[in-house]
């Protein structure tokens, strides 16, 4: 089952590629790959897991073992994250199409952010010679090069794309200052094109139009906009154009790294739900652990009938939401009457309806919207090392922590209940413990083959050196870790006195070793 001859396509038009074909067949759009342009790979034939699917993506982008677990398969229409054990089978599928994404996100990985907790990668502890435990390095950062390529081409598409859009603005403070930064970004942008073709900022603004750069929606109203208007735009956008450049592109101040921190920095604070996803359930419950019969026995046997209830659970209304984000953790709050539909497309158009027929009239609604749109508080309900184990029912979840407290969810289908499992297990491996997963039917395929075979995962050298130094001198200590820059590479690393040595074992010697041969 692997991949065919031929398949990986270059495209600059995706989208226009992708109606090229129809029948059997899977695609998958690589935002950035090592050629530097976006891509997509294509299944015409087999079975693939996605976890299959994403190494595939990770080596065409350069993304090695150790940022692997960042990323995952996502399907844009459905709005569905796919678990990294989940099958495809490429027969049963007519031009399916998925986006190969960064799914978990810290916020502030960059440290730009003075108002939150700067994310950092774990640093061993040095050891001294009493086995005593020293000072901690400084975190190294959470991304690579290659894995900050991915995202920030993941960041320009999803801006453009409208993860901010006009029509979620509503006060003209607002609207000004998003017409602002989106100039902005589209200066970043363009002076990162700039920069990596050792071009002046002026002659790629020449050769490539920012509207190009900036969000779909206030491409739209450009467009609407008068002449004169449209005149004054270009002007302004110009004059900034040639001060950014004189001070800083042509100057060499501004590195391809400092542009794309500035830019994803630039679009977490425009866009505060980067790095969150939320779920809306039919029913919520926090449970103690003599509360938890019910779902372990009763409702278990239940979903034998599972289609019909499904069906059911999809037509009620939604009363609670759960989000999640890698830096707080899972929150929930209760779903208000009247929520299901936006504050802001209700409160506009009642506002400018009524104006028309009540001109004169003292009581505006006006004054009432910023009431009516803001949240109720969420409530905090763990973070991820304070979690032990989860179970999938159908489309209900219950997330266990360490004081036998659990979470109930029933979520609107089965397909969301995994993805939620998922997005929980891949951030727990991330903060608490990288070897385990938390149910059996997210499991990753790569962490049960590892466990069944004491493998640990990708570890750099250092790392491995040192969890060995830290040990008790006993000869032959050693550890068999999956290689940090190579997915079908395992390497033994072996104590021998006060000697370290490493022994690598290379592809096609692998079925032999979890064989036991």
């Amino acid at each position: 089952m692997s991949l065919c001859r031929g398949l990986l396509k270059h495209s600059d038009s995706y989208a226009g590629s992708c109606q090229t074909e129809s029948g059997p067949v899977i695609r998958v759009l690589l935002y950035w790959t090592l050629e530097g342009r976006e891509q997509h790979l294509t299944y015409t034939e087999g079975k693939r897991t996605a976890e299959d699917i994403c190494i595939d993506s990770a080596k065409l982008s350069g993304i090695t073992p150790l940022f692997h677990s960042l990323f995952a398969l996502y399907h844009p229409e459905e709005k569905r994250w796919f678990s990294p054990n989940h099958e495809f089978a490429v027969k049963n599928e007519v031009n399916l199409i998925l986006h190969y994404r960064m799914r978990f996100y810290f916020r502030n990985w960059h440290g730009m952010t003075d108002k939150e907790a700067a994310v950092y990668r774990s640093a061993f502890k040095h050891y001294d010679s009493s086995g005593g435990k020293g000072k901690s390095e400084q975190g190294s950062p959470l991304l690579d090069q290659h894995s900050l390529e991915y995202l920030f081409a993941q960041g320009k598409h999803d801006f453009i794309h409208d993860v901010v859009s006009m029509k979620d603005l509503h006060t003209d403070a607002e609207l000004h200052k998003f017409k602002n930064e989106s100039l902005g970004m589209a200066v970043l942008h363009l002076s990162h094109l700039a920069v990596l073709s050792g071009r002046s900022l002026e002659e790629v603004t020449k050769e490539i139009s920012f509207m190009r750069c900036i969000p779909k929606s206030f491409c739209r109203q450009i467009h609407q906009n008068n002449y004169l208007t449209k005149l004054r735009i270009r002007t302004v956008f110009s004059k900034f154009v040639k001060g950014f450049n004189l001070h800083t592109v042509s100057t060499g101040k501004l590195t391809l790294q400092d542009i794309m921190y500035k830019y994803l920095s630039t679009l977490e604070s425009l866009a505060p739900g980067i790095g969150c996803e939320e779920f809306q359930t039919t029913s919520l419950d926090i449970q103690s652990e003599g509360e938890r019969a019910n779902f372990y026995v009763k409702d278990f046997w239940s979903l034998g009938n599972l289609e019909p209830e499904c069906s059911m659970i999809q037509g009620s209304s939604p009363s609670h939401v759960v989000i999640v984000s890698g830096t707080e953790g899972i929150r929930w709050r209760e779903i208000r009457k009247g929520e299901g539909e936006p504050v802001e497309s209700c409160g506009n158009r009642n506002y400018f309806a009524k104006s028309k027929k009540q001109k004169g009239k003292k009581q505006q609604p006006l004054p009432v919207q910023p009431a009516e749109r803001s949240e109720p508080r969420w409530s905090f309900f763990c973070d991820f090392p304070e979690i032990t184990h989860m179970v999938v029912n159908g489309f209900r979840v219950s997330v266990s922590r360490q004081d036998n407290k659990s979470l109930e969810l029933a979520l609107r289908s089965s397909a969301e209940a995994l993805s939620f499992a998922s997005l929980v297990d891949g951030y727990f491996r991330l903060t608490a413990d990288f070897h385990h997963y938390l149910c059996q039917e997210v499991a990753p395929p790569r962490v049960v083959l590892s466990n069944a075979s004491g493998i640990h995962g990708p570890m750099q050298e250092e790392f491995a050196i040192q969890k060995l130094k830290k040990e008790e001198k006993e000869l032959g200590l050693f550890i068999v870790r999956w290689s940090a820059q190579d997915f079908h590479r395992i390497i033994l690393t072996v104590l021998n006195r006060s000697e370290v040595r490493l022994f690598k074992i290379c592809s096609y010697m692998i079925p032999a070793f979890f064989s036991g041969v």
